[in-house]
């Protein structure tokens, strides 16, 4: 048997294999995914259910996030366009171009989810809500009913709990009737009466644990007895503050008073005492939410929401667990990892201020971007898009899904690679390579305040850090751009100041002020180096003939043509200025008599030209004088020296131009 071998050009096979890539890109299925925030553990959860299942099914998914949540917003709420800038990223997909939609029902801002509802309230395509339910959309949500009566009748019936207070959630969240609900049918199948009065309206927030437990304690003491039995808590977050305001108060948990959460996030497992909750499927929940929109595309007809039920988790909380089943050294290891990710987080921030703030130029400060994201900033990919004129303080219309532009990649990194520069359509929201892969991306706006920039695209690292920090290091990045901006605009502006102040308004040229600075710069470097400096005077002719006789418009003419002809003739890094009325000066470093010989006759030449070329009937001249010297290094290059020096060097080129001159006037008499 013998064997051909066949030697293959691999930048082609690349090449076509971005090109099957592409055809099959065409015929696979795309899903937007709405969500706020990525690295809330409760978001970060779901999209991991909806990344593993779109990944398993072939289905390229692209998540659009925001971080104006009901968590947050009130850290930002005297920054009222905060949210209004956040939301570009909801305004990006044609989702025309897609073919399903997942609504991530968690803590969005007010604003947030208004205009969020509003961009579905039209869609054509499925949508599938998922993490809460709500009667617009197919919800893939946890069984609510039984999921929290489990964790009722628990207490009930394991801890002989009657007196049993329900710290709920927020009034608006769906969510908090079903729970109130469940608890009440609890209570009512064990022959407990159910009270209104035992339910306080909380934030589902930390910060709602001190309000609450001076309302029930005041209650309690209303019906003659010290403390409840138990408190039910909507969720982990609250359960957790409720906890803490018991611990200063020296309230034993669960000595006194029995605490439960709900949700299953690691702070209420990892906690002391570890509370009993309910662990919500949220990455199954996500999941199935992109396997209900499979089912959908394959003609399945689906009615009835999809219920998952939670596992309830008997913890120290309420005395399942013994307060000695205590183990330190894991919580001790979770909380050290974290508290090291949001100080290095912290500290990448920082260093990515300082960096930008030092950049000298654009490139530099998107190099300083790259290096500085890359290094622990959570993400395994990162890519920062800028949109035509972001530098304008662009608000985005309200068409803005369906308009198109060019976006650029400027900055980031994908893996251990910096990004190169690239540019594509925002229609396809990615660059081609990223399009063309099977990965889930997440998209973010960049913006300050209302103003929108383009967009990150991120790939999330798997372990969750810590959500407000994440926030803070994007709104840290908007802001760092726009100071940018300020600071690119300021030195526009002080430019601009600077020219009206150096340069002469006629001309353009540089006028007596400029002449100062330019003088000592280029003497210090001729000096330095032990170069000769070049100081030439120029002179027109009879500018005062040319004004009396034919108009000061004519003697503008002269002027202009004579500083066109200097700009012209500069071809070894002259410097040249008008220092008076029909006075002119050129400054050059390293010059010589040829060089200065080359100017004066390219000036000449030019003028003369002009004079034939716009039919001009009066003489155009100018006379000239070169002073061409060493600067002595034993000078000095204090302020006033150089300007002896200049005065000295003025003094030996405006005497050899009055020679020219008096040769001139001869002439022509």
């Amino acid at each position: 048997m013998s064997f051909k071998y066949f030697f293959i050009d691999k930048t082609a096979l690349r090449a076509f294999d971005k090109q099957v890539t592409r055809q099959h890109m065409g015929k696979r299925k795309k899903i937007a995914v709405f969500s706020p925030n990525i690295y809330e553990p409760m978001a970060h959860a779901i999209q991991d259910g909806i990344s593993k299942a779109a990944l398993d099914l072939g289905i390229k998914a692209l998540f659009f996030v925001t971080f104006s949540d009901d968590f947050t917003t009130r850290l930002y709420d005297e920054y009222k366009n905060y949210d209004e800038g956040d939301i570009a990223a909801f305004e990006l997909p044609d989702l025309d171009d897609f073919d399903g939609i997942i609504r991530v029902d968690l803590a969005y801002g007010p604003y947030s989810q208004k205009h969020l509802d509003e961009r579905l309230s039209n869609v054509s395509i499925p949508i599938v809500n998922v993490g809460g339910q709500d009667p617009r959309y197919l919800n893939v949500v946890t069984n609510e009913n039984d999921s929290f009566t489990t964790l009722i009748d628990h207490i009930i019936e394991k801890h002989n709990c009657k007196d049993i207070y329900h710290l709920a959630g927020l009034k608006e969240r769906s969510f908090t009737q079903s729970r109130i609900d469940a608890y009440r049918r609890s209570l009512e199948s064990h022959g407990i009466p159910f009270d209104q009065d035992k339910i306080y309206y909380g934030t589902l927030w930390h910060d709602c644990g001190e309000p609450a437990l001076d309302y029930i304690l005041a209650d309690c003491e209303k019906h003659g007895k010290k403390y409840p039995d138990a408190i039910v808590c909507a969720n982990d977050y609250s359960a957790v503050g409720l906890v803490e305001a018991c611990h200063k108060r020296g309230i034993d948990i669960p000595g006194d008073i029995i605490i439960t959460g709900y949700d299953g996030l690691d702070e209420a497992n990892q906690g002391y005492p570890s509370i009993t909750t309910v662990a919500q499927p949220f990455s199954a929940s996500g999941y199935e939410g992109v396997l209900t929109l499979k089912k959908i595309w394959d003609g399945e007809t689906i009615k009835d929401d999809i219920l998952i039920p939670g596992d309830l988790i008997c913890n120290q909380s309420c005395g399942c667990k013994s307060m000695n089943t205590y183990n330190i050294e894991d919580i001790r290891s979770l909380y050290t990892r974290r508290m090291d990710r949001v100080s290095v987080l912290a500290q990448s921030t920082t260093n990515l201020i300082l960096s930008v703030s030092s950049a000298q130029t654009m490139d530099e400060c998107f190099q300083e971007i790259t290096e500085n994201s890359s290094i622990e900033s959570g993400f395994t990919n990162m890519l920062l898009c800028l949109a035509p004129e972001w530098e304008e303080q662009r608000v985005i219309p309200p068409d803005f899904a369906k308009q198109d532009e060019e976006m650029t990649v400027v900055a980031g990194f994908i893996g251990a690679e910096p990004v190169k520069r690239e540019v594509f359509r925002k229609k396809d929201l990615l660059p081609p390579d990223l399009l063309a892969d099977p990965n889930p991306y997440y998209i973010c706006a960049i913006h300050h305040l209302q103003y929108y920039m383009g967009y990150l695209i991120v790939s999330p690292q798997k372990e969750s850090i810590d959500s407000l920090s994440m926030k803070s290091w994007y709104v840290n990045l908007g802001s760092m751009l726009e100071n940018w901006r300020i600071r690119h605009k300021l030195n526009l502006a002080v430019q601009r100041l600077e020219n009206l102040y150096n340069r002469d308004m006629l001309t353009n040229l540089y006028n007596r002020r400029g002449y100062e600075s330019f003088f000592s710069e280029i003497f210090q470097a001729c000096q330095k180096e032990g170069v000769p400096i070049g100081v030439m005077m120029i002179d027109m002719d009879n500018l005062k003939l040319t004004n009396d006789n034919y108009g000061h418009e004519e003697g503008d003419y002269s002027l202009t043509t004579i500083a066109d002809g200097m700009r012209l003739a500069a071809i070894n890094g002259e410097v040249c200025l008008r220092t008076g009325g029909d006075e002119f000066v050129v400054l050059a470093k390293n010059y010589s008599e040829e060089k200065a010989t080359i100017y004066v006759q390219s000036l000449t030449e030019y003028i003369q030209k002009c004079v034939r070329r716009d039919k001009k009937v009066y003489p155009l001249d100018v006379s000239t004088g070169v002073c061409i010297k060493v600067p002595p290094k034993d000078a000095g290059n204090d302020e006033e020296t150089i300007r002896s020096f200049s005065e000295e060097y003025l003094r030996i080129a405006d005497a050899k131009m009055y020679e020219v001159k008096k040769a001139h006037k001869a002439i022509r008499q």
